[in-house]
């Protein structure tokens, strides 16, 4: 496969979730049937991954520190015997605010990746929805749809067979979600259609965390090595229920 600059452009934009909608849909179209584009889209996104990992913390750059010390100010002048004792506290309060600038940096990343997922799951949940494609495997037998899934992934998903009155698993399709492929499990939970999205997750367990936006009510946790995002318009009471439901199955 042959990709221009633009093109090379368009799906950094994609794996780092940066496309809007309309732009986000048609790339997922494409590479449901462009084998290349696939291969492609993985390369990158493994690439980024690898940076990730392996990237290394550097010492603050000189400008960097000339900005912060403008920040706070000159140190205070005093005689050449105390004056090490005064320029030392200068010296912490640097490095303490440079070490701050960088968490605050880290920390907003890491809420605009959460935000672009949400904006993801919630996208996918209503194409899927509205489109008439919840799965591409139907069945209510996870092991029927496991091993399709595993299959069609690099990974081998948790797939919960619900036991609660009025709960069903439907059944699975491959979707993407951050640029990369994720396994979508389609639920009938209290009346309400529910999608969770599952994937390969390098973080610490966490627990169920929730959120709300679009009018849907998003839970998500990571655990046992797989990150799990639940989307839903039922009620925030019954998706943390259901949440917890799953979560005690894995």
């Amino acid at each position: 496969m042959t990709t221009g600059p633009n093109e090379v452009l368009r799906l950094h934009a994609f794996i780092d979730g940066e496309l809007d909608l309309p732009h986000q849909l048609e790339l997922e179209e494409q590479l449901r049937h462009d084998a290349a584009l696939r291969s492609e889209v993985e390369r990158l996104r493994a690439l980024r991954e690898s940076v990730r990992e392996r990237a290394r913390y550097h010492a603050a750059p000189a400008e960097l520190r000339s900005r912060i010390g403008a920040l706070l100010g000159p140190p205070r002048r005093a005689s050449s015997a105390s004056s090490p004792a005064r320029w030392r506290p200068w010296a912490a309060a640097s490095a303490f605010a440079a070490a701050a600038i960088v968490s605050a940096n880290l920390w907003l990343s890491s809420v605009q990746q959460r935000e672009r997922i949400e904006q993801d799951v919630i996208a996918s949940h209503v194409r899927a929805t509205l489109g008439q494609r919840q799965v591409d495997v139907a069945s209510s037998d996870h092991h029927t749809v496991k091993p399709w899934l595993s299959s069609k992934l690099d990974f081998s998903p948790p797939v919960h067979e619900l036991t609660s009155p009025g709960a069903a698993l439907l059944g699975g399709r491959v979707d993407y979600i951050a640029g990369r492929p994720v396994a979508a499990l389609a639920y009938k939970y209290a009346g309400h259609s529910a999608d969770e999205f599952v994937w390969p997750a390098s973080d610490r367990d966490r627990g169920i965390e929730t959120a709300s936006q679009r009018g849907f009510n998003i839970a998500h946790w990571t655990k046992g090595g797989m990150a799990h995002w639940l989307v839903s318009d039922m009620a925030p009471p019954e998706l943390a229920q259901l949440a917890r439901s799953m979560d005690a199955m894995d």
